[in-house]
């Protein structure tokens, strides 16, 4: 897109908003006691715009009263104080066919409360601390008309959303979806934050996630993930709501008119009272670029899509004895996607350029449900019950074609370069149950904890390779050309089996011991057949045993752990250690070898929480995990998948044994409206699983994975929240991010240390200047730098740059233009190319009926035609750059009918 093209849009904008300023519609009126009708003077009138509750505008009232100028239409409350009166709400609505000024006559009531209550109230700060939780006020980050959670989450400071709706906050992962502390959303949190309306949202709580054995006894757990609860505005926790689409266009595609159709229709319901339900339901063939809204987050990664989804969840509130939660779905998904990359891989010696182009197509299918159950039979005892069921089918043909040459000093020739075609289909299921109970005795803190988990996993893999290689020397003289033709069966089988049995003793109120033993076992088969191609007959008869092995995997895992808990005041603490007996046997059937291994671990746990004051708050957490080998990594098998980079597993993998140091510090000034948030972490690996890289000849790669020490990471996310002006009108983040790192791989048998530094900034920009104009802006920078110990002089640095403006303003009439920009700009890598991507999505659309519900929306998906999307990855030894094709340009005219009903505090409707 042109700088002037930018420059025009800017500039329309600008003329709307100023064009907007021009007065329209006043309001004038007295203040009078309501018993002598006596004017009062100097009374406080505030102008709340309804139904976001943004103070607009403050004065006094005269002898003569008072007067709003330049008001739009639209649905207004005045809150107006007095000392010795009842502070007094009155709502009004202005309309089109009004006169220029409405008169109004307030009377206020005698009373003992302090004055100013509402006035005081409505001036909210963006965010309080809350013990180890931040609780962001929703009404303090204005959201337009008809917005999601996801909008909201993407103006609160610290949070990240990504291409595929992933939350993130201070960099750890968002895993779970709470709605007024309950659980509701069970499977996918997305499913939340995509579907649940703004306006309906009081709190967005943000604090670490929790285990049950950590929600039941009262001891923190490191988790390493975030939870969001949904903390609902009071009036909107009964009733129902909803919305129902459906849309049809022209284009898409590969971005050159391939697809001539598009389409895109679904529906969202939610009732909440004594039941909760909520059922989702959507198809579409643009990506999910609209869901009754255009979607902030473009076409997603890649690929054309074809999508389907439904999902239904039920939750019982009739009883606080028995608590039932149920959730189903499937979702569907046909994709087409062409794919370029750009590899550079760093030998002792030598480089490797790999140029690939691929092509897939595929069709996947998953069907999930979900159950919780938490029973209370008295005040003492819980049993709880959560099972999971999921199944997913998938098929997909791959075809790639790729060329790489060798680069070694001054000189470079084309080392292979060949043709692959693979299929491959999956049938996987996983059933799992975990059953936990918790008693507590009269004495506060004595607690039994005890949980059982059962799951079993399996899955049928059948496909097929074709792979044609051919081979040089460096004088580029073809020195061989091999041919894999086969097909391969896989079965494999896990079952899975915990116990856990925990014990809190108080010494003295506020502190409790604690005792905790684990028992962990897995079993895992997985059994691989192949045969090549035989010319003779025709036929995959030939049975091939480089490819086919029958291996067993047995983990055990016994855990004791204790601990010393402080857990009441203003400093409140842990202190314990943890000793881990490990056994890992692997049974190779084919080769009739078994290999035992016992590792012995032990390592300490702390945290330290500290609330200095009511706005601020410290955190630190130590915690040690290890992650068991998956079969994967451990069966002996080459995956031929790829020709150019071989894979094979190891069964004398040990287990990987991570150390993670975690502090945070929040700061909320409810004065200034001002917050920071500082977070830091820390990791040390021992027995760090990575990959040994072997270049074969001809510059086949073949990688097995191997255990490595002296692998650490350090980051850092600092983020600071500051108000534009007036708080209500709009505010600010600055997120600063940096890391350092310290990672080990073996490459032709020596080792490769790769250390990392990297830093970021994120700006956001949340701008409300007049009713009707919403600005939203973000900006990043990122930089990573890697410097590799085997080649010192090929040292890579990446420079990555993402702009997004999203701007809309409604005009008279209720008709309401809205624009959405992006620009992400990537450095190219020596003889990697750099990419400058630019997406522009834009609508207009038209409100009806008096409360608005009706809607018709003229949606422009990639205005710019933009074939691709384009991304860059810097692994432990290689920089890859990748393009993927997208839609292109979309037109689509969609029809939105929205419906709800609060019973509880029902509301004037704005007019039309």
């Amino acid at each position: 897109m042109s700088h002037k093209a930018v420059l025009l849009i800017i500039l329309t904008f600008a003329r709307i908003y100023c064009d907007a300023q021009s007065p329209t519609l006043s309001i004038h009126g007295t203040v009078q006691d309501s018993v002598n009708k006596q004017t009062l003077e100097d009374a406080t009138v505030s102008l709340v715009h309804l139904p976001d509750g943004a103070v607009l505008r403050q004065t006094r009232s005269r002898k003569k009263g008072f007067v709003f100028y330049g008001l739009s239409a639209g649905h207004y409350s005045l809150v107006t104080s007095y000392l010795g009166y009842a502070t007094d709400t009155t709502t009004l609505t202005l309309g089109h066919t009004d006169s220029t000024e409405k008169s109004i006559r307030i009377l206020l009531h005698h009373s003992a409360k302090a004055m100013m209550e509402v006035v005081v109230r409505a001036v909210i700060p963006p965010a309080i601390v809350k013990n180890d939780t931040i609780a962001f006020n929703a009404s303090a980050y204005p959201t337009r008309p008809n917005a999601t959670v996801e909008d909201l989450l993407r103006k609160l400071p610290g949070i990240d959303i990504d291409k595929n709706g992933n939350v993130t906050m201070q960099g750890q992962k968002v895993d779970k979806i709470y709605l007024d502390g309950k659980e509701f959303f069970l499977n996918d949190p997305r499913t939340a934050t995509q579907n649940l309306p703004a306006d309906i949202v009081d709190q967005i709580e943000a604090f670490d996630s929790q285990t049950d054995r950590s929600r039941l006894t009262g001891i923190k757990e490191n988790t390493g993930t975030k939870s969001i609860n949904i903390r609902l505005k009071k009036n909107r926790r009964t009733g129902y709501f909803g919305k129902v689409y459906a849309g049809t266009g022209s284009g898409g595609g590969d971005g050159k008119g391939g697809v001539t159709s598009s389409y895109s229709a679904g529906g969202t319901v939610t009732n909440l009272g004594t039941n909760w339900v909520f059922g989702t339901g959507n198809a579409n063939n643009m990506n999910n670029q609209f869901t009754g809204a255009d979607n902030k987050t473009g076409p997603g990664a890649g690929g054309l899509q074809t999508l389907d989804n439904t999902q239904l969840n039920f939750r019982t509130n009739k009883s606080n004895r028995l608590v039932l939660t149920l959730n189903g779905g499937t979702n569907g998904a046909r994709t087409t996607l062409d794919q370029s990359t750009q590899r550079k891989t760093l030998l002792t010696d030598s480089s490797l350029y790999e140029n690939r182009y691929s092509n897939q197509s595929s069709h996947n299918r998953s069907y999930n449900a979900n159950a919780f159950v938490e029973y209370n039979p008295d005040s003492f005892t819980v049993f709880n019950l959560r099972t999971l069921w999921t199944s997913q089918t998938s098929s997909a043909n791959n075809q790639d074609t790729v060329g790489i040459s060798t680069e070694k000093g001054n000189t470079g020739w084309l080392s292979n370069q060949g043709h692959t075609g693979n299929t491959s289909q999956s049938d996987n299921y996983l059933i799992s149950n975990t059953v936990s109970f918790r008693r507590r005795w009269r004495l506060p803190g004595r607690t039994l904890f005890a949980t059982v988990t059962e799951a079993t996993s399996h899955q049928d893999q059948p496909s097929s390779i074709y792979n044609l290689v051919n081979n040089f020397d460096s004088t580029e003289t073809l020195l061989n050309r091999t041919l894999t033709n086969q097909v391969s069966s896989q079965h494999a089988n896990t079952d899975t089996y915990n116990a856990a049995v925990s014990y809190t003793e108080p010494l003295k109120p506020g502190h409790l011991l604690d005792l905790t033993y684990g028992l962990n076992r897995s079993v895992s088969h997985s059994d691989r057949q192949s045969y090549d191609f035989d010319s003779a007959t025709r036929r995959y008869d030939l049975p091939d045993t480089l490819t086919t092995n029958h291996f067993i995997n047995y983990n055990t895992i016994h855990r004791f752990s204790t601990g010393y808990n402080a857990t009441e005041g203003k400093v409140r603490y842990q202190l314990g250690v943890t000793f881990q007996l490990s056994d890992l046997v692997n049974h190779n059937l084919t080769t009739s070898t078994s290999l035992t291994q016992r590792q012995y671990n032990w390592y300490p746990r702390a945290s330290l929480f500290y609330n200095p004051t009511k706005s601020a708050s410290f955190r630190l957490f130590y915690s040690a995990n290890t992650t068991s080998p998956t079969i994967q990594q451990l069966q002996p098998l080459p995956d031929l998948t790829n020709p150019f980079l071989v894979k094979i597993g190891n069964p004398g993998l040990l287990q990987q044994l991570t150390h993670t140091l975690n502090a945070t510090y929040a700061n909320l000034n409810s004065r200034t409206f001002r917050n920071i948030q500082l977070s830091l972490q820390g990791d040390l690996s021992q027995h760090e699983i990575t990959q040994a890289t072997t270049v074969l000849s001809g510059g086949i790669q073949q990688q097995q994975y191997v255990n490595v020490n002296g692998v650490w990471h350090l980051s850092s996310n600092l983020t600071y929240g500051f108000p534009l002006g007036d708080q209500r009108k709009g505010n600010s983040s600055i997120t600063l991010r940096g890391h350092y790192g310290r990672d080990v791989s073996i490459v032709n048998g020596s080792e490769n240390i790769t250390t990392g530094l990297g830093w970021g900034s994120t700006l956001k920009l949340n701008y409300h200047p007049a009713a009707k104009l919403f600005v939203e802006g973000i900006g990043s920078v990122d930089y990573t730098g890697s410097m590799y110990s085997i080649y010192p002089n090929q040292n890579t640095q990446t420079l990555a740059q993402n702009y997004s403006l999203d701007a809309s303003y409604e005009l008279p009439g209720a008709l309401t233009i809205a624009s959405n920009y992006s620009l992400q700009i990537t450095g190219s890598q020596g003889a990697l190319p750099g990419k400058q991507v630019a997406l522009w999505n834009a609508s207009i659309y038209k409100d009806f009926f008096r409360d608005r519900s009706a809607q018709l929306r003229f949606s422009a998906f990639g205005i710019l035609n933009t074939p691709s999307n384009f991304s860059q990855s810097v692994g432990l030894n290689y920089v890859q750059t990748q393009q993927t094709n997208i839609p292109g340009r979309i037109l689509l005219l969609s029809f939105i009918y929205r419906f709800k009903h609060f019973p509880s505090a029902p509301l004037p409707h704005p007019p039309s």
